[in-house]
């Protein structure tokens, strides 16, 4: 392992690295099981292969984003960027080692040191770090390697984004083209008015259904037989006694020990924006001195000056400060000060403070009466973990040995032989409503050659095995079935014709007139919405007549510019572009920084594209 991480940690590197790398913890004991007794690759990258787990790792992660529910229909989506991201980084990772980077001793050191998860009092702590590998179960040689490459891929990404370059001149035009508000007018023929024009005969609906018989069967399904292992549940039928839990609670007593506590108050000046620094800290020097000298005391300070109008109530004071709930910098100073002690002006994540500490309440050691809750939280954790995994071997094992039937696993297991309802290949309940699950059950295994499925993990502590056990096949829908619904398509698309081809006849006359006079002279009863200035964002549209509107020509000199742009919902928009105002091309510092940010995203994303296009990639989504 890495040698003196806590002397080599440096404060500020905290605030860069955790922002950089990303430390995967979620850990699958049982994933040999899930992948039916062999490890199948999701991608070969230049002869790489790169695992189904990375995938599910990557896939698991994007899911927390969404608190472990998708939305309908994302779950496919997701996979298939969970693989394109895997990708990815299999050739960053050949192209780092091909060009030689490689993250220092120091830098992985010092990127250790500044994660908070490893730190004790503000600093970094290798007891902790230590303790929270092995709960883990993670080798330290192994996730400094970890830390190594992430570290080691920042410096590759770093080398591209640094070297994007975008001139001023450019940025300004762009900038002038973003912020461009064009003047507009339009008029809406609605779909709906030309519905009741529209005849619709049996012919046209026999002749659509036949044409479209694949379109109309019913649902594939199946029901489904399944053992069920769930860690969760698993937890809860332990039983356990004060012994026990005892022995566990003195075998892990530095875990259960109460936070130092502080009382403190403080005088905050903020900083709102970067260039008022300055005048924030010669305010904030100002009110020491007046403290210093006695000219004011803290708590009149505080009541007039402070910015934190709630404390300033309460003469500064602040209550009991935790290290959890406060910033670094702040804490830094907090814990540097003695009973009584005032701080001299500190900067801190809110701003300027000067920090006082009233009293401190020191760490004290849990009793087991105290902790005991928590202690059988964490004892049933590490337990039915355990369990969880060796009743996940068996039941992959057995499922797989004896593929014909689920009762030897139940038997072997103690689980029970459940049952789902009807199952589609799109939709199920309960555990069906996982989409992983209903791909094994519609599988050539499962589906067509009758055997158990690999063992399937839903989620994180929660796994199953199935087996079909009702089948029905797709049928045909009979035409009296989709009668209506096959006449409301065949209206809704006669109903959209009319109504585009009536709106290009009026858009060829506005054109020649170049009036809305000539609406009215063609029998319409027109209602123009006069919009004025509308920007590329403007939310009110419709994007379809955004897209037209800032496509058309500048228009004449009081001579408008007439386009047409169909809807989604079939209603027919002309527009009447009047005039255009230019865009503010005038760039500040920060709009400039943003606009060269940009273009180093475009440049790294193109960067990744010539190599994915370069690199001999063969997918295998059908193992995912």
């Amino acid at each position: 392992m890495l040698q003196s991480i806590h002397d080599k940690a440096k404060g500020w590197i905290a605030y860069l690295v955790v922002g950089l790398i990303t430390i995967p913890f979620a850990l699958f004991g049982i994933n040999q099981y899930f992948e039916g007794g062999g490890k199948r690759a999701a991608a070969v990258v230049n002869g790489e292969e790169i695992s189904t787990q990375e995938v599910q790792n990557a896939l698991l992660q994007m899911k927390q984003q969404f608190g472990g529910q998708l939305p309908p229909g994302m779950d496919e989506a997701l996979k298939g960027s969970a693989l394109e991201s895997v990708i990815n980084q299999a050739l960053l990772r050949q192209k780092i080692k091909e060009d030689g980077y490689r993250a220092s001793n120091q830098e992985v050191a010092d990127a250790i040191a500044a994660i908070e998860v490893f730190q004790k009092d503000g600093k970094f702590d290798k007891a902790t770090y230590e303790g929270l590998l092995k709960m883990q179960r993670r080798d330290p040689t192994a996730f400094e390697e970890q830390v190594r490459h992430d570290l080691s891929q920042q410096q590759l990404r770093s080398a591209v984004l640094e070297t994007a370059f975008l001139p001023k001149a450019e940025a300004e035009q762009y900038q002038a083209l973003q912020q461009q508000q064009r003047d507009l007018e339009t008029f809406t023929l609605k779909v709906a008015a030309f519905q009741p024009q529209v005849q619709i005969t049996e012919e046209q609906i026999g002749n659509y259904y036949e044409q479209h018989k694949t379109s109309y069967m019913t649902d594939e399904k199946v029901q489904l037989a399944y053992l069920e292992l769930k860690r969760d549940d698993l937890a809860a039928k332990l039983k356990v006694d004060d012994a026990t839990l005892q022995k566990w609670f003195d075998d892990n007593s530095d875990h259960y020990v109460q936070p130092e506590e502080r009382i403190a108050s403080h005088i905050l000046v903020s900083v709102d924006e970067p260039a008022k620094d300055a005048d924030a800290k010669k305010r904030i020097d100002a009110l020491y001195a007046d403290i210093q000298s006695k000219k004011r005391t803290f708590e009149e300070v505080a009541r007039t000056d402070s910015d934190d109008k709630i404390s300033a109530e309460k003469d500064g004071l602040l209550g009991v400060v935790v290290a959890s709930d406060w910033g670094p910098e702040f804490m830094k100073a907090v814990s540097a000060l003695k009973v009584g002690e005032m701080s001299a002006p500190v900067k801190t994540e809110a701003g300027y403070e000067i920090i006082r500490v009233q009293e401190i309440k020191p760490a004290k050691q849990k009793t087991f009466a105290e902790a005991r809750e928590m202690v059988d939280k964490d004892y049933r954790a590490e337990q039915s973990d355990k369990e969880f995994q060796d009743k996940g071997e068996v039941l992959g094992r057995v499922a797989y040995e004896q593929d014909g039937d689920l009762a030897p696993a139940a038997k072997e297991t103690g689980l029970t032989v459940q049952q789902t309802g009807w199952v589609t290949r799109v939709q199920g309940e309960g555990v069906a409503a996982s989409q992983k699950l209903r791909e094994a059950a519609f599988g050539d295994d499962v589906l067509t050659s009758g055997k158990n499925s690999d063992l399937l993990e839903l989620e994180d502590g929660h796994a199953v095995v199935i087996r079909v056990v009702n089948h029905e096949a797709a049928a045909q829908k009979p035409l009296a079935e989709v009668h209506d619904e096959i006449r409301n398509i065949l209206l809704a698309e006669d109903a959209r014709k009319l109504t585009t081809q009536k709106g290009e006849e009026l858009l060829k006359k506005l054109r020649e007139t170049s009036s809305w006079a000539a609406l009215t002279e063609t029998g319409v009863e027109a209602t123009v919405d006069k919009l004025g200035l509308v920007g590329r964002a403007d939310g009110k549209l419709p994007p379809e007549v955004l897209e037209k509107a800032f496509a058309m020509n500048h228009p004449a000199q009081d001579k408008p510019v007439w386009a047409g742009a169909s809807l989604s919902n079939g209603d027919y928009v002309i527009i009447a572009l009047k005039a255009i105002k230019p865009g503010e091309s005038k760039l500040d510092a920060a709009g400039e920084t943003a606009y060269e940010q940009g273009i180093g995203s475009r440049e790294l994303g193109a960067f990744l594209q010539g190599m994915r296009e370069s690199a001999d990639v063969v997918t295998h989504p059908e193992n995912l």
